[in-house]
């Protein structure tokens, strides 16, 4: 069950960082439009600085939840590179459940901030706030499922019922 589980999480990330490199395409592509079009024709396009703000958003949150799936996060380890292999599976397992008690408040309250915000409308783009607030509350939840793949590993490797990994990180 865990391996499907996992399975599934890796091919949630590998969609997200194709997502993601959409994103930045576009992203790239409007503001080299931009450029060209202030620089060379002497006039922008209202939408492409609040698009490529909104889009932003999106890269952050979902490029995010990659990371904590793959525990590439920035992290200080001063303690954890004095503990033993079991000891450093014990002090992740601990930081995953504080991780998911934060992310599951983070899911509610940024859902209802996203519907708070369906009645707003971007000034030059139209668009209801609704969708890049939206950012937040999708990938909190993806974020929510990967800790939570991420901690049933590290309890199975304390169980015995999954090796340690070489290094001691999970």
């Amino acid at each position: 069950m865990y391996a499907r589980a996992s399975r599934l999480a890796d091919r949630l990330c590998r969609a997200i960082e194709l997502i993601c490199n959409a994103i930045l395409a576009i992203m790239t592509t409007v503001i080299a439009v931009l450029i060209v079009s202030r620089n060379m024709l002497g006039f922008s396009f209202a939408w492409s600085e609040e698009l490529t703000r909104f889009l932003l958003v999106w890269l952050s949150m979902l490029g995010a939840a990659v990371l904590l799936r793959r525990d590439d996060h920035i992290r200080l380890n001063l303690l954890q590179s004095r503990l033993g292999p079991k000891a450093q599976l014990v002090l992740s397992a601990v930081l995953r459940v504080l991780v998911l008690g934060f992310l599951v408040i983070l899911v509610q309250q940024s859902w209802t901030a996203s519907l708070a915000r369906q009645v707003t409308h971007a000034p030059a783009l139209g668009i209801s706030l609704f969708w890049p607030y939206l950012a937040i509350p999708v990938a909190a939840a993806i974020m929510v499922f990967v800790t939570l793949v991420n901690l049933w590993g590290d309890l199975l490797a304390l169980s015995g019922r999954r090796p340690l990994p070489a290094d001691g990180a999970a």
